[in-house]
């Protein structure tokens, strides 16, 4: 299967690609905002399953509207990385953030997952063996420094939140996903990978449908209006923005685009639910986020 038209070749981004990029950056910041507010009818792993459930339909019928092909299976040399990409950014990912937002705020769930620049570059670094400047060095300390005053920030007293754990988790798990599903961009384009990665993920995720089956008829309609927005915009949307960006841009510049993360999501979150993280959680965000930007000058001249 190719690429589509146009897809799977860098060159000079246009607007429009910056815009997709932008909108997906959005659209994720609200569900950080909408994964809070349901986390009250919804334990984490319906929630995921029944967000990924809408996603799958929604990528399904956006594939068939902008594709005359129809969606065939993938070939069996691609089903293991296929399988992969899915269990690590809709299993793990999601299952992450939806555990962490337990016990954490959206915004600092926000500036977790804005290391995933450091994350990716840790792993580089130890994996290709990518030379990093001093600079980046200090700008992985910074994110790491940042990183542990969240690990003790929303939660009272001088304990390990649980919750930023699980966000960290998923944070790695996002960044893996990142190198990974670049070259499958290239073979699949954006709409069909994304519909693929999404439906393999949520059948997945299937063990779950005996506790969704329980707690669904007793969430409010609010609730399930919610989950099904999250289904739609920031899972089966946002994704398919996101991928279409990365077949035009490097994995380092979409990752450093996560930077805007955190202060997108605060924003939603003070406007929807008028919360702030912590002042401990404000303040590691802000250096764990000074540490990402420095990271990303990590290559010597």
């Amino acid at each position: 299967m190719s690429a589509g038209a146009g897809e799977g070749v860098e060159g000079t981004p246009s607007a429009r690609i910056w815009a997709c990029l932008g909108a997906a950056l959005v659209l994720w910041a609200s569900a950080f905002v909408g994964i809070k507010a349901v986390l009250d009818d919804f334990s984490p792993g319906p929630l995921v399953l029944l967000r990924f459930c809408v996603a799958s339909v929604s990528v399904v019928v956006v594939r068939a509207a902008t594709s005359r092909r129809p969606l065939r299976p993938p070939p069996v040399r691609d089903l293991p990385l296929l399988l992969l990409c899915a269990l690590l950014v809709i299993v793990v990912y999601n299952l992450g953030v939806t555990y962490g937002e337990s016990t954490v705020s959206p915004g600092t769930a926000g500036f977790l997952v804005g290391q995933a620049p450091v994350v990716s570059t840790v792993l580089a670094s130890v994996v290709l063996r990518e030379k990093v400047a001093a600079v980046g060095w200090a700008g992985i300390g910074l994110g790491a420094t940042g990183t542990v005053v969240m690990l003790f920030a929303d939660q009272a007293g001088l304990r390990v939140n649980a919750g930023a754990l699980w966000v960290l988790a998923a944070t790695l798990a996002e960044s893996v996903y990142f190198v990974l599903s670049k070259p499958l961009l290239g073979r699949y384009g954006s709409t069909e990978f994304n519909a693929v990665v999404t439906v393999l993920g949520t059948v997945v995720m299937l063990p779950y449908a005996g506790r969704l089956a329980h707690e669904l008829p007793a969430a409010s309609p609010a609730s399930v209006a919610v989950v099904g927005y999250l289904g739609v915009f920031p899972a089966a949307v946002a994704y398919l923005l996101w991928n279409h960006a990365m077949t035009r841009l490097s994995v380092s510049a979409m990752t450093s685009a996560l930077y805007a993360l955190p202060v997108l999501t605060i924003l939603v979150a003070l406007v929807l639910l008028h919360t702030l993280p912590t002042v401990a959680g404000l303040a590691g965000g802000a250096v764990s986020l000074l540490g990402a930007v420095l990271v990303n000058r990590r290559r010597p001249p």
